[in-house]
């Protein structure tokens, strides 16, 4: 099973980096357009989201659109011994750091620790998805264990071509509840 997530992580992966700056300017524009006008974004106050990485879909102008509404925004940080996340209350991107593998995370001195019951809508990261909203993240298993205890909407966008029929289920992974599409 870990070796189909694989390749599905890879295939995607590649697909992802294979779009021209104008195909991934167009889909980030479109999902976040989406985005902004789900009921879950309009009824949070507290919303979680990633710092996103290069082939990601840029999260930089969604927590941007938030700050804009007045709306709280958190963003996790790794806890690589215990493969855990904690979140931290983000008002400034100068309260980022940069640790391994160039992830953009809190910098917990400068920042606020939340509890995962304060966030309304938590927007989680994926590169595969299938039609069921189980997700295929980057394989360190630290969203399903958040989600397993997580109460709030959760939600992902993701461009069609990260969506697959159906993907290998395990019995921890957890669906999100909402899963944005954009060709």
């Amino acid at each position: 099973m870990d070796n189909q997530k694989t390749l599905l992580r890879n295939e995607i992966k590649q697909k992802l980096i294979k779009l021209t700056d104008e195909q991934r300017k167009n889909i980030q524009t479109a999902l976040q357009d989406e985005l902004w006008k789900s009921p879950a974004w309009n009824q949070a106050t507290v919303i979680g989201t990633t710092i996103s990485q290069r082939y990601e879909w840029n999260t930089k102008p969604i927590i941007r659109e938030a700050w804009n509404q007045g709306k709280t925004v958190v963003v996790p940080k790794c806890n690589p011994k215990q493969k855990s996340l904690t979140f931290y209350q983000l008002e400034d991107f100068e309260q980022l750091e940069t640790v391994y593998y160039q992830l953009q995370e809190p910098k917990p001195d400068k920042t606020k620790e939340v509890t995962s019951d304060t966030i309304d809508l938590l927007i989680v990261p994926g590169l595969v998805f299938d039609l069921e909203h189980y997700r295929i993240g980057h394989g360190g298993g630290y969203y399903d264990r958040f989600l397993s205890n997580f109460n709030g909407t959760t939600l992902s966008i993701a461009w069609s071509g990260q969506v697959v029929h159906s993907i290998p289920i395990e019995p921890f992974d957890i669906p999100v509840t909402d899963l944005i599409v954009c060709s």
